[in-house]
């Protein structure tokens, strides 16, 4: 039977209504398209890589082998810097919940020990004990996570500081980083010539007991030199960690030393050179207490 015009049309125009309870909701929300974009936006609560950037400057200009500073020290001396280099560990980025350890990359200049080095210079011009390579960054692992501040030692912990040097892996194998068995590495290896003459600022441990010339000491050295910094306004991938010794030489006179006396500061004891330098490094040396340290600052 053909059913009239009209009536066909009023048919097809009733709205068509259907029941997801009746046939069964199998939508699941996360499954739809703000839910997705929403999940691909979640951080993500595992560790991540990050990238730590150090730089090094004499008075604000970048370091360069052979480059020569003026204005350095009490008596605004030239200083041609040959050597820029140290050791640090102990690693950690700060946040709003406080700080959590940053896992470095083990490979030849950070090992799987916690200890990395950082080399500044490239062996070119006057920089005759080092080599071309360079490492100026740290790269790691940390807690997903946002931060606002670095914290680290300069320095080797006791129990890597002093093993044997013929042996040893990579970064602790450099001989110019190498006092002896006993003192251990050289943690800061800052040098320079002023007038002819080398002024050069070396940080390390002393007054380390041994047995021998070739055994390590038996206890912890009287004094340690390790550096502690905390430094705010880092933002990993953003900011950089920069490392001028100028401020740390601005109450010595580097075109003088004291006879008998290594030249520049060593960090060994009864050094006049040494007395404003180390507290600048937040350091006590003899008589004269720690001070604030000036040779790291944020940029």
């Amino acid at each position: 039977m053909r059913l009239p015009a009209r009536l066909l049309f009023s048919i097809l125009s009733l709205p068509v209504v259907t029941s997801l309870a009746a046939c069964g909701d199998n939508t699941n929300p996360s499954d739809t398209p703000d839910a997705q974009v929403q999940a691909d936006a979640a951080p993500d609560a595992g560790p991540q890589p990050v990238t730590l950037q150090f730089a090094a400057k004499v008075g604000g200009t970048s370091f360069a082998c052979g480059q020569t500073y003026g204005g350095i020290g009490m008596t605004a001396a030239n200083y041609v810097a040959s050597d820029f280099r140290f050791y640090l560990h102990d690693v950690r980025l700060v946040g709003a919940a406080g700080s959590v350890p940053v896992t470095l990359d083990v490979n030849e200049w950070q090992n799987a020990g916690g200890v990395a080095l950082l080399d500044f210079e490239d062996g070119t011009a006057n920089c005759q004990m080092g080599s071309g390579p360079t490492h100026t960054a740290l790269t790691g692992m940390a807690p997903a996570g946002s931060y606002t501040g670095i914290e680290f030692k300069v320095g080797v912990p006791f129990d890597q500081n002093h093993l044997d040097a013929t042996t040893t892996t990579a970064p602790l194998n450099i001989p110019a980083m190498y006092w002896a068995w006993a003192s251990g590495h050289k943690f800061l290896k800052m040098d320079g010539v002023v007038g002819g003459q080398g002024f050069n600022l070396h940080l390390g441990s002393t007054g380390c007991t041994a047995p021998n010339p070739m055994a390590p000491p038996a206890s912890p050295c009287t004094s340690p030199n390790v550096m502690t910094i905390s430094l705010i306004g880092f933002t990993p991938g953003t900011s950089t960690v920069v490392a001028d010794p100028a401020p740390v030489l601005a109450d010595v006179d580097v075109a003088t030393n004291t006879a008998t006396t290594a030249p520049g500061c060593m960090s060994f004891p009864n050094d006049p050179e040494c007395t404003t330098v180390l507290p600048h490094l937040g350091l006590a040396y003899g008589a004269a207490p720690a001070g604030t340290q000036v040779l790291f600052m944020v940029q």
